[in-house]
């Protein structure tokens, strides 16, 4: 595979949600979270969606992850239709690390049992046959990879802070083997001394495995430290799209602008 093939081809995607009126809840009209967007995403690459709360990023992506189906459109990895793919087999090709590291991980499992039933689906998917211990083996190798101790397997989510939380969620994305993660601001409820952190990690892992990422955000400051492209949305529909240096030093589209100009300066006499 080449490094400029497409991975991920998103082609006049929308979705659609009814707003509901009367007794009958009938549809009077429609909410449009994602509005006929288009684009595509190289392997090895890091492209990010932009915008401000509610222009329907994350709704773009819980549709490539099909966590709800959309209105139109279709999604191709590589060739493939990702409506005619099993959920199993998406999941060894896609995975998604979300937002919330609280909320995202079950209070209840163990993080041995988290990552460790992760292993197992993909274990599941491929016919692979392991032991037990092998299993254990290797949900320790995913910890160690993310930088969090092995002997942590007995332990429960509420032991830990949002950034080894995230970091949790991380090791049982990678435990699919995923080639494309979907990772939905995965830095925006950490802490800023944890935030650095967390994005080279994402860095690290790319270089390493050979990931692609589609990142959702809204810091700008985070876009250009972490991407290769980016393109803005704004009410569900992409406005702007480009290398992030082109994007960033020649916008054209007046929301745009507006975004740029929002990003915080540091020292404040720079601006002047």
């Amino acid at each position: 595979m080449r490094d400029d093939e497409i991975m991920l081809s998103v082609r006049n995607l929308k979705k659609y949600f009814p707003v509901e009126r009367g007794i009958f809840r009938r549809a009077v009209d429609y909410i449009r979270a994602v509005d006929d967007i288009s684009f595509e995403i190289r392997r090895g690459e890091i492209f990010a969606l932009v915008g401000e709360s509610g222009c329907g990023k994350t709704t773009t992506a819980k549709l490539i992850v099909r966590l709800i189906q959309p209105t139109g459109g279709v999604i191709f990895f590589y060739d493939k239709d990702i409506s005619l793919l099993g959920r199993k087999d998406l999941a060894r090709k896609v995975q998604i690390i979300f937002q919330d590291p609280f909320a995202s991980l079950n209070p209840r499992l163990t993080i041995g049992t988290i990552v460790g039933e992760a292993v197992e689906c993909r274990l599941e998917a491929t016919g692979e046959k392991l032991k037990h211990g092998e299993i254990k083996e290797k949900t320790m190798e995913l910890l160690s990879r993310v930088g969090l101790p092995v002997n942590i397997l007995n332990e429960y989510p509420h032991q830990f802070s949002g950034g080894q939380r995230q970091r949790i969620g991380i090791a049982r994305a990678l435990a699919m083997e995923p080639e494309l993660i979907v990772a939905d601001e995965p830095v925006s409820s950490l802490d800023i001394s944890i935030q650095a952190q967390i994005l080279n990690l994402l860095l690290e892992l790319r270089d390493s495995m050979g990931l692609s990422y589609l990142l959702i955000a809204h810091d700008l400051n985070i876009v250009r430290y972490l991407s290769d492209r980016v393109a803005v949305m704004y009410q569900g529909k992409i406005v702007e799209m480009g290398s992030v240096k082109k994007v960033y030093d020649e916008a054209e589209h007046p929301y745009t602008k507006r975004l740029i100009e929002a990003i915080p300066v540091p020292e404040p006499t720079a601006a002047e």
